[in-house]
């Protein structure tokens, strides 16, 4: 009994000391395509300012082909509207919460490694400018000082390069894709919102891995 004690324990301080970790911090740039707003009195672009992103992430990178992390990823994202001559933009930020697995293409000894990215979480849309009543295109929609939630697809692809035993550089594109707001931009009575929201980030992070 003993025996089988000590060679389980022994299992799983090597399973222990085996696995690695990795946490690191990115940066980058956003942009995305605008939605259609469409009323009785006509129709309108509106979406979201391309602008600067930066966030954190950390994971588990203990086998060869799969890994997998959380990510948190702030965007600076002021709304939009805009028909003909017409524009407004309202200031406001996104927050991006996601978990989700990579798949790469060569094992984790090769000293570059492509990769893809796939899971989902959370959009968070903050609106944070002043409401006005004469707000232009406000027959055709409003943009609110309101804050809003919705799920988001996380879809990417990228290289990852291990500078050294514990450092590693990132370059990635992601996609975050989901439905589009309605409160944050909401359309006037009548009318709606066509399209999916994609949210398309070029990304450069740094990590550190034990």
């Amino acid at each position: 009994m003993w025996k089988g004690i000590f060679v389980a324990l022994a299992l799983a301080a090597g399973m222990a000391h085996a696995q690695q970790w990795e946490v690191g911090v990115s940066g980058g740039y956003g942009y995305a395509p605008s939605l259609t707003v469409k009323s009785p009195a006509g129709s309108a672009s509106a979406g979201f300012n391309n602008g600067a992103a930066f966030g954190v992430f950390g994971g588990n990178d203990t086998y060869d082909y799969w890994s997998g992390e959380a990510r948190y990823l702030y965007r600076e994202s002021s709304l939009n509207l805009s028909s003909g001559s017409t524009s407004v933009d309202f200031p406001a930020h996104t927050h991006l919460l996601t978990g989700v697995f990579l798949a790469h293409l060569r094992p984790r000894s090769a000293h570059i490694r492509p990769f893809i990215a796939f899971g989902g979480g959370l959009r968070i849309f903050d609106g944070t400018g002043h409401e006005s009543a004469g707000q232009p295109l406000g027959n055709i929609a409003a943009l609110t000082h309101t804050q809003e939630v919705l799920p988001t697809a996380d879809l990417g692809a990228g290289v990852k390069v291990n500078v050294s035993a514990h450092l590693r550089v990132r370059v990635e594109i992601r996609d975050y894709l989901g439905p589009p707001p309605s409160k944050v931009i909401t359309s006037a009575p009548g009318g709606s919102i066509s399209g999916w929201l994609n949210d398309i980030q070029g990304l450069v992070s740094v990590s550190y891995t034990w």
